[in-house]
């Protein structure tokens, strides 16, 4: 038996005896909201790439590389979770 098969059918017997009360379509939809985060982080990370550049063609400080780095490990750490929860999920 693999180890997916083994989550798999632990996860389902734990459902039977209502000790997991989590659906398999929550659980989906979480996963597919988490990747959305990710996205949309990724996608505030790039503009915030792009604003810093402009601000340094004039000039102006701070460039808010902070920023980027902390969009960055919000980013990672979210597709950690989701990697996670998918994972559990097999």
């Amino acid at each position: 038996m693999s180890d997916n098969d083994l989550v798999n059918e632990v996860m389902d017997r734990l459902k039977g005896e209502g000790f997991l009360m989590i659906a398999d379509e929550f659980i989906d939809q979480l996963i597919i909201t988490l990747h959305a985060n990710v996205t949309a982080i990724n996608s505030l990370t790039k503009m915030v790439e792009v604003e810093n550049k402009m601000l340094a063609l004039r000039g102006s400080l701070p460039t808010g590389s902070r920023q980027v780095d902390s969009l960055k490990g919000l980013s990672k750490r979210i597709a950690e979770i989701a990697f996670n929860v998918e994972g559990g999920k097999r």
